[in-house]
């Protein structure tokens, strides 16, 4: 009697002991599933640190310095994904995105055909020779100067020499002159008689060994020109002296962007990177680079 009892309850236990079996069994699998896409769904950039492959990054003007520093900073915080840097005087990183040679363009200007992001702005420095008693031109005055409409100093200042103006252009590929030409609305382009300096340190140069030269250039290099001693001026435009603070508050006048420009489907990894650069880790990167942010560093 006693071990019918026993066999009984035994039967029980075995029976209660399967059923919960059997609901644990439907129900816990489900448990880790469900943790897992609530994971995934609250960290937006998860997909982007499974991404691999490299990109390639194609320009040729100052801005090479700013972007092995973004891209250095982003292979840190996605080490599966390497970035090359293709950097040369003649190259043309429009066309080279074109013919999808590239992942990525340096640019100073939007393509309307391409997908294109501005990441920083530049300052553009206006200079002259240290002794040319020229200190201040407006924005007009220089579209005038720039497009061959005003040839003689003594039409920009009464008291300047009757001597005339030596244009120091930049390379057509250049950045800088793509966004000079835009900012002075100069539609027919700087005339083809003027010089050519290929990068800052040459247009420096000339301007600074030339009494009757003017020519533009990054706001950076300018500055630290000036500090070092070099003889030129950096012409205060519409009455607004060209200096850090005045690019970054967005007083002085003549500023062009730093465009990445990609297909117009870009790849994981390139919207990755752009993502990085627009984020206030990547802003606050732009003056390290030289360059000056879009956000306000904090």
């Amino acid at each position: 009697m006693t071990f019918l009892w026993f066999k009984k309850m035994g039967l029980v236990t075995v029976s209660f002991l399967i059923g919960i079996g059997f609901l644990c069994g439907i129900l816990f699998p489900l448990s880790p599933v469900h943790s897992s896409r609530e994971a995934h769904a609250s960290d937006p950039h998860k997909d982007q640190s499974n991404v691999s492959g490299t990109i390639l990054i194609v320009g040729n003007g100052p801005e090479r310095y700013l972007l092995e520093i973004l891209a250095a900073a982003f292979e840190s915080h996605h080490p599966s994904i390497s970035i090359d840097i293709f950097w040369h005087p003649n190259a043309k990183p429009i066309r080279t995105i074109e013919l999808n040679e590239a992942d990525i363009g340096v640019t100073g200007e939007e393509v309307p055909s391409l997908h294109s992001t501005v990441i920083a702005r530049d300052g553009i420095a206006i200079l002259t020779n240290f002794s040319n008693p020229v200190k201040e031109m407006s924005k007009h005055q220089l579209a005038d100067v720039f497009s061959g409409k005003i040839r003689y100093w003594s039409q920009v200042y009464e008291e300047a020499p009757q001597t005339k103006i030596v244009l120091i252009n930049r390379t057509d590929n250049q950045n800088i002159r793509q966004g000079f030409e835009k900012v002075l609305n100069i539609p027919d382009g700087i005339p083809r008689s003027a010089f050519r300096a290929g990068t800052e340190d040459e247009a420096i140069k000339a301007v600074s060994g030339n009494l009757e030269a003017i020519t533009f250039v990054s706001m950076t290099p300018a500055l630290r020109a000036k500090e070092d001693g070099v003889a030129i001026n950096l012409l205060f435009i519409d009455r607004v002296e060209p200096e850090v603070q005045t690019v970054l508050d967005k007083r002085y006048p003549l500023q062009y962007p730093v465009v990445l420009i990609a297909n117009p489907d870009p790849s994981p990894h390139v919207r990755a990177f752009e993502q990085f650069v627009l984020s206030r880790e990547g802003q606050n990167l732009m003056r390290k680079g030289k360059y000056y942010p879009l956000l306000d560093s904090k």
